[in-house]
């Protein structure tokens, strides 16, 4: 026992001194922090500019006005499902968006901007949230109104407007919001309407359809409204018409229920099957390395000389999962400081799915198959280990067993995001070195008991069977180096 400690010990230390582990051991934090951060500086910003040219004054602020309806519809729908996300339930007549998200009405609209708009929303956000909730931040507008650019003709008719405008679409212009691009310039002559005179649009080459679809309706809107008026249709009644609305009801399925909460639920424990699969590579091959150097140095023979073939493999297991857990641990340990200390899309995400696995049984299976992969897999890498006497040699068995673990693992990762219950995942839950995969990636969305149980004596089974033919594979190769083993010598040494 002292023994086999002794080597868990100096495999633990060896690996932990080399440059690579401590790489590897800060690469993900520091992957995620960079990916934010390059998200954030690198993301072009929402929304873009229009120009809009009324030479009759009449139409401009139709436009604005629909504008900023659309706008403030978009704003109502964002808190709308902040307060569900946050169960915030604000109190007055114009905080409409305390329902949830929906499809808001014009009088809600109106009601909503009455009570003082986004700025009464977020203060009364800021009464109510919880000490956990992210702060709002409203979403950046999707068309912004602008006079047009120093430079841009707009007194001269619509060509000399056209000409002028397309400088200034090749580059970002000034905005309330910030620079952004020029997306549509729009010209409406003085006699719009008339026989043969149309509203000229020019688009900086990749023509925006919500926003010429937005222009066009309101357009024919004023247009069709006009030739109502003409014909002596009474206006009054007209408006009345106009105002009703069909009752529709529209009721969103709550966030986190459904499918989104299934693939909330599968996102956490598939992200340790993977971290399972990105830590026994590297533990493994840093363990592969030194077993190598070991043999090929005659190292192994003076140890060998004052410990046993088995106490050895234990203790060089031992080490590696320890390695293994270390690594796992500063990543978990890295999530959960980034989910209640840093506000974000990260830290949205993973308060939710955190509190997916809440259940003592899942944490508890999650760690078994998690502890029994690594060493069902751990002890594949130390078979090649035994069995070659150089890199070059350990290649041979190494690209085969890669390749058989990690594409499988894509196909289990794509089926359990679909349906966890598919017959790919149940099938692969049942394959001893797929096992700890397939299982810790649908235990978050609710396994039967028997499977679980099932699946577990099974990879119990199997690292019993590979204790055995381990060992024996050990004390036949370990002081054989130089020679070449076949598959054939290979399996006849360990049934042996």
């Amino acid at each position: 026992m002292n023994a086999m400690l002794l080597v868990a010990i100096r495999e633990f230390r060896q690996i932990c001194a080399t440059r690579s582990f401590w790489i590897t051991l800060f690469l993900l934090p520091v992957a995620i922090v960079l990916s934010q951060a390059s998200a954030r500086l690198l993301q072009p910003p929402p929304g873009v500019a229009v120009v809009i040219v009324d030479d009759s004054g009449r139409y401009a602020p139709i436009l604005q006005s629909r504008i900023a309806l659309d706008r403030d519809r978009q704003v109502l729908s964002e808190l709308g499902a902040y307060a569900q996300k946050w169960k915030i339930t604000p109190t007055g007549a114009g905080a409409v968006w305390g329902r949830g998200p929906r499809l808001f009405s014009p009088p809600e609209i109106a009601a909503f901007e009455a009570a003082g708009g986004l700025a009464a929303a977020q203060a009364e956000i800021a009464r109510l949230k919880p000490a956990a909730a992210s702060d709002f931040h409203p979403p950046g507008p999707f068309f912004i109104p602008i006079a047009p650019p120093p430079g841009v003709v707009a007194d001269r008719g619509p060509e000399a407007f056209g000409a002028s405008l397309a400088p200034a679409m090749k580059k970002d212009v000034a905005t309330p919001s910030g620079p952004r691009q020029l997306a549509l310039g729009v010209y409406i002559p003085a006699n719009f309407g008339a026989p043969g005179v149309a509203a000229r649009l020019w688009s900086n080459g990749r023509p925006n359809g919500p926003l010429v679809e937005l222009v066009r309706q309101e357009l024919s809107g004023a247009l069709r409204l006009q030739a109502l008026r003409a014909s002596g249709v009474d206006m009054a009644a007209m408006a009345r018409i106009q105002a009703i609305n069909a009752p529709v009801s529209l009721s969103a399925t709550p966030a986190g229920s459904g499918r989104e909460r299934m693939m909330l639920r599968s996102a956490l424990p598939l992200a340790l099957a993977y971290l399972l699969l990105l830590s026994l590579m590297m533990s493994g091959s840093w363990m592969l390395q030194g077993l190598i150097e070991e043999r090929s140095n005659k190292l192994l023979e003076s140890v060998l000389a004052c410990i046993t073939p088995d106490e050895l493999l234990y203790g060089k297991l031992a080490g590696v999962v320890a390695v293994g857990l270390v690594m796992i641990t500063a990543w978990i340990g890295f999530a959960v400081i980034a989910a209640f200390s840093v506000q974000g899309v990260v830290a949205d995400f993973l308060r939710p799915a955190l509190a997916s696995i809440a259940s003592p049984w899942i944490v508890v299976a999650l760690a078994y198959y998690f502890l029994a992969g690594y060493l069902a897999i751990s002890m594949m890498f130390l078979a090649v280990g035994a069995v070659s006497d150089s890199l070059r040699d350990a290649q041979a068995y190494l690209t085969p067993m890669i390749l058989v673990l990690t594409i499988p693992f894509v196909a289990i990762a794509t089926s359990v995001l679909q349906n966890p219950d598919g017959p790919l995942p149940r099938i692969m839950s049942w394959i001893p070195i797929y096992a700890p995969f397939a299982m810790m990636a649908r235990l978050g969305s609710g396994v039967a008991a028997y499977e679980v149980i099932g699946s577990g004596l099974g990879l119990a089974a199997f690292i019993a069977l590979e204790f055995v033919l381990l060992s024996r594979i050990f004390r036949s190769s370990l002081l054989r180096a130089g020679q070449t083993l076949g598959l054939k010598t290979l399996f006849r040494r360990a049934a042996a």
